[in-house]
């Protein structure tokens, strides 16, 4: 299975507490995901629908890496793990607050 781009905005970006979980993966140019906001969760920022634009790093993650980047996030319980499109157009995976099938996603 080939990498996948995450969009990160909080403690997984250069420099925060949990960046080492993405050791070894290849840093991509920045984007940007319009339609969220950020709130913060438990001392962490969490996006959520919204009517803002969120900047954030961009990296090709293998897959061995998504089932610690999962239980970082506490997916899916805390954070839901989900593909959006970025306003440059790429398709990533982003970490946000959980949605009920009704409501309204972020990025969308």
């Amino acid at each position: 299975m080939a990498a996948e781009l995450l969009f990160v905005y909080g403690s997984l970006r250069s420099g925060q507490s949990a960046h080492q979980l993405l050791h070894g993966c290849s840093r991509q140019p920045d984007g940007v995901l319009v339609g969220c906001e950020l709130i913060e969760h438990a001392g962490y920022p969490m996006l959520q629908p919204g009517d803002q634009a969120v900047t954030g790093e961009v990296y090709a993650v293998s897959p061995a890496h998504w089932r610690a980047l999962d239980d970082w996030e506490e997916a899916p319980e805390v954070y839901q793990r989900v593909q959006r499109q970025l306003q440059d157009g790429r398709v990533v995976w982003v970490y946000q607050q959980p949605q009920s099938a009704t409501e309204a996603d972020c990025g969308k």
